[in-house]
C-alpha cells in the first residue's frame, strides 16, 4: 500500500473505528487495523500468517478444517461495506478488501464500486419485508381498480334493484328461471319419401294436440323431435333482459317452455318471453289476469275487471309490409311467494320490442304516468297489453291498449 500526502492512514482508520459498525466490534475493529498495519509494512500476508498471528493460533492450524480468517474476513469486508452504504458514503478514500485476498487497498470513491455482493445480502436480509411492502402495494392497488371498475359498472347499470318492473327479480333470495319459448316439432316418417321429417304445424301446440293428431292417423309414425327449434321472439327478446341482470350481479338459468314442469313454477321467479303459441303449460297463468287469447284467429279478448266491458282485439297475419302486432305483458304473484313474468306476442315483432321497453326506464315513461294517475303508484303486479306496429322486425309505434293493477290474491 503506497504512502500518500493527500491523507492520513490514522485519520482514515480512526474514523471507521469510531463509527456505528465497528465501535462495538473490537474484534473486527482490530483485525481491520492489523491488515491495515500490515499492507503499509508491505506485508505479502496468508491465511496461515493471520491465524497465527492474529488469532494466535498454533504452528498445527490447519485452513481446512478451520475457517476462522476466512469468516472473520469475509465479515469484515461486509461490514466496510455496510460503513460506507452509510455514515462513510461522503468518503473520499476507501478501504477495500479484494475478494480472496488478505491485503488491503485504498482506492478513491471514484474507483470504488459498491458491492453487488452487498447490495444482494442487504436483499436478502429484507426480503420478507420487502414482499410483504410489495403485496400491500399490490392488494391497494387491485382495491382502488376494483372500486374504480365498480363505479365505471354503475354508469351502464341499464336497472336499478329498486326498479318498479323488476324488483321482485332484483332482490329476491329465488332463482330466476329465464324461458324463451321453443315451437312444437314432431318428426314424421315417409314412407314415399323412405326418410324422416321435422314438422312445424302451427297448430299443434301441445303433446296434447300431437296425441290428437296420432289418434286421426294411427298407421303413421309420428313422435316429438328431439331438438327445438326458438322462434325470433324468443332470441331477440333475450340481450335486454340479461343485460338487466347481469348488470345487477343475477345469472338466470335458461330452460326451453316446452320442457318446464308444474313443479317449477314453484321454485324459481319465472320470466317467460317468446310466442304466445309457445306458453306450453305457463298459458294457465294468463287465467289469473283479465285477458283470454285465441291461435287462430289472433286475438285477444279483455274482460274489464268489473265485467262491465268485453273488448276484442285481433292482429293479422305476418306480412312482409307493415305489420301489426299484440304483446301481453303479465307480471303475476306465483303459487309460493314468486313471481311470473309472461312477454308473449303473435308474431316477432313484437315481444323483442317490448322487452326492451320494460328494461328501459326513457321508454316507459308514458306507462309510468299511466299508472301514476290511475293508481298514485306503479303497481307490484300488473297486466298490459300492447300493439305494435312496424316493418318485419323492426318497431316503429308502441301502444299502450289496456292497462290494469293486478291484487296479490296470495294476502
Amino acid at each position: 500500500m503506497e504512502k500518500s500526502s493527500e491523507f492520513s492512514h490514522k485519520d482514515l482508520l480512526d474514523k471507521i473505528l469510531t463509527s456505528r459498525e465497528f465501535n462495538n466490534s473490537a474484534v473486527y475493529g482490530n483485525y481491520l487495523t492489523y491488515l491495515v498495519n500490515a499492507a503499509l509494512d508491505e506485508k505479502n500476508l496468508k491465511e496461515t500468517t493471520i491465524a497465527i498471528e492474529f488469532f494466535e493460533k498454533d504452528a498445527e492450524f490447519n485452513p481446512a478444517s478451520d475457517t476462522i480468517v476466512r469468516s472473520h474476513t469475509y465479515n469484515l469486508r461486509k461490514k466496510l461495506e455496510a460503513y460506507y452504504y452509510s455514515e462513510g458514503r461522503e468518503d473520499r478514500y476507501r478501504i477495500r478488501i479484494p475478494k480472496g485476498h488478505y491485503t488491503v487497498e485504498i482506492v478513491l470513491e471514484s474507483q470504488n464500486v459498491l458491492s453487488t455482493e452487498f447490495l444482494i445480502d442487504r436483499i436478502r436480509k429484507y426480503y420478507p419485508f420487502l414482499i410483504m411492502g410489495f403485496l400491500i402495494i399490490v392488494i391497494a392497488f387491485l382495491w382502488i381498480r376494483n372500486n374504480a371498475f365498480q363505479k365505471e359498472l354503475d354508469k351502464y347499470r341499464i336497472i336499478k334493484k329498486n326498479d318498479p318492473v323488476w324488483n321482485n327479480f332484483l332482490q329476491s333470495d329465488l332463482p330466476i328461471l329465464l324461458i324463451p319459448g321453443d315451437h312444437f316439432i314432431f318428426n314424421l316418417y315417409s314412407e314415399k319419401f323412405k326418410r324422416q321429417f321435422s314438422i312445424r304445424d302451427v297448430t299443434i301446440n301441445s303433446m296434447e294436440e300431437l296425441d290428437q293428431l296420432k289418434r286421426s292417423f294411427p298407421d303413421t309414425s309420428i313422435v316429438p323431435a328431439n331438438e327445438p327449434y326458438f322462434p325470433y321472439h324468443s332470441i331477440w327478446s333475450l340481450p335486454p333482459i340479461f343485460l338487466t341482470f347481469y348488470s345487477n350481479h343475477q345469472y338466470p338459468i335458461l330452460r326451453k317452455s316446452s320442457s318446464i314442469s308444474p313443479q317449477m313454477l314453484n321454485e324459481y321467479n319465472i320470466i317467460f318471453v317468446g310466442s304466445i303459441k309457445t306458453l306450453y303449460i305457463l298459458k294457465h297463468t294468463i287465467a289469473r289476469s283479465h285477458f283470454e287469447y285465441s291461435i287462430a284467429p289472433h286475438k285477444i279478448i279483455y274482460t274489464s275487471p268489473d265485467s262491465a266491458t268485453v273488448k276484442e282485439y285481433r292482429t293479422n297475419l305476418h306480412s312482409t309490409g307493415p305489420n301489426e302486432d299484440l304483446v301481453l305483458a303479465l307480471k303475476l304473484p306465483g303459487p309460493v311467494n314468486n313471481t311470473i313474468f309472461l312477454i308473449a306476442s303473435y308474431h316477432s315483432l313484437g315481444a323483442p320490442d317490448i322487452a326492451s321497453y320494460l328494461t328501459t326506464p326513457e321508454r316507459r315513461i308514458e306507462l309510468e304516468n299511466l299508472f301514476s294517475k290511475k293508481y298514485g303508484h306503479f303497481p307490484e303486479y300488473f297486466e298490459i297489453l300492447f300493439r305494435v306496429i312496424g316493418i318485419d322486425k323492426t318497431a316503429y309505434t308502441t301502444e299502450i291498449l289496456v292497462a290494469n293493477e293486478i291484487g296479490d290474491s296470495r294476502q
